[in-house]
């Protein structure tokens, strides 16, 4: 059972490619769901707080939380908190996915399992996968979607900053998607990708 790395940078469709193998019969897993699990955690929290100060914090002493704008205005115009708080989170991530894919694997030894992590290679994660996918269009297409979705543009430029160039990351994929022209074509390439990673050479 092959499992899978996806990710590209911020706007460009990750998600949107995660649900359309998901409709082809992929396991798929976004790990913005698990980061948000995990920031519910007390014990989590109070190491966050400590780095970015209690001013990220909300709620009662007895239900405590983190505001996530807060902690992502800070983390986005400082590199140094944004390690910090990634050198917390990241680990417990990973932790968590291993666990969700040998609890799989033994319910399902023939799934293909995905992983959306936007920071793939960034923290070092694509040595955990089989193979890796990178989805990738121009930056003006992604300026333009993440406009319509109400993102400023200091939000989505300080966004940018924080990930590797997405030229990058397409020279450390085994498979690319081109999301650029609409979602019939992106939807066939999934569907030559899921049909590839379907063989048994691929598992």
């Amino acid at each position: 059972m092959p499992i899978i790395g996806l990710t590209g940078n911020f706007g460009m469709g990750k998600s949107t490619v995660l649900q359309l193998f998901n409709k082809l019969g992929a396991f798929t897993f976004n790990a913005d769901t698990f980061v948000h699990n995990i920031l519910e955690n007390p014990r989590i929290i109070k190491r966050i707080s400590k780095v970015l100060g209690r001013e990220i914090l909300t709620g009662s002493a007895k239900n405590i939380s983190i505001n996530k704008k807060r902690m992502a205005d800070i983390i986005f115009t400082d590199p140094y908190k944004r390690q910090a708080v990634e050198s917390i989170i990241h680990p417990e991530v990973l932790k968590l996915f291993k666990l969700t894919a040998a609890d799989l694997q033994r319910r399902e030894p023939t799934a293909i399992i995905i992983f959306e992590v936007p920071l793939l290679f960034e923290v070092g994660y694509a040595r955990h996968f089989h193979k890796t996918i990178v989805v990738y269009c121009t930056r003006e297409t992604a300026i333009t979607r993440l406009t319509r979705k109400g993102f400023s543009r200091s939000e989505i430029r300080n966004r940018m900053r924080a990930q590797m160039p997405v030229s990058e990351k397409r020279k450390h994929a085994d498979y690319l998607i081109d999301n650029n022209n609409g979602i019939r074509k992106t939807a066939l390439q999934v569907r030559n990708i899921f049909h590839e990673l379907s063989t048994p050479a691929c598992s």
